[in-house]
């Protein structure tokens, strides 16, 4: 599975694609240190390419990144 890594702004500009990843723990590990390394905004989101549940990447205060599942609802 392909993973496409989202600033969660109004642009909702992708800004990284991952390689093959076998499971989402993998892809989620993938997308925190993503964001901790080049992360310049505090809300990001992620999916597979052909579609899934979005998840949500936060950045709290203290600088701790939290992922989140989307409710579909919220994602369309």
């Amino acid at each position: 599975m392909r993973y496409q890594l989202f600033r969660d702004d109004d642009h909702s500009q992708r800004v990284a694609e991952s390689d093959e990843f076998q499971s989402e723990f993998k892809a989620t590990e993938w997308a925190r240190a993503w964001v901790k390394t080049n992360g310049d905004h505090d809300r990001y989101r992620f999916q597979q390419v052909d579609g899934g549940r979005p998840m949500l990447l936060l950045k709290t205060v203290a600088g701790q990144w939290y992922v989140m599942p989307l409710a579909e609802q919220v994602a369309a």
